[in-house]
């Protein structure tokens, strides 16, 4: 599905020609909370605390866009071999719903909203 959904983006057809359906970069998540987002950008560091995961995407987590994930989500990434901490440096898609945490955040809570995407 990503791949047609891709396909689509780039030939601006159906609901990807849409301004609303656009991919966000990190930067500009916190006119958009409270909203479904795609939000593109590179992982500054990935960590553990207490058991969650965080991706994040800037040097302040109280203001920088920040992935969460808990750690009852965290079985379905080690059951595909996801390996979350090892995101640091890598640019990604990231899809779900944006609220405000410290700083704009999505809580992702499987591996197919987490998109790798080439160097």
């Amino acid at each position: 599905m990503l791949m047609l959904e891709r396909e689509a983006r780039v030939a601006g057809r159906g609901i990807w020609s849409h301004a609303f359906y656009r991919v966000r970069d990190t930067s500009k998540t916190p006119q958009h909370l409270d909203s479904f987002r795609l939000v593109e950008g590179t992982v500054m560091s990935s960590v553990e605390v207490r058991g969650r995961t965080y991706l994040k995407f800037g040097k302040d987590w109280r203001s920088d866009f920040t992935v969460t994930i808990s750690p009852r989500d965290k079985r379905r990434f080690r059951e595909e071999s996801f390996d979350l901490l090892a995101l640091k440096g890598r640019r990604v898609r990231v899809r779900g719903w944006l609220h405000q945490g410290d700083g704009p955040m999505i809580d992702v809570t499987h591996p197919e909203q987490i998109e790798l995407l080439e160097e």
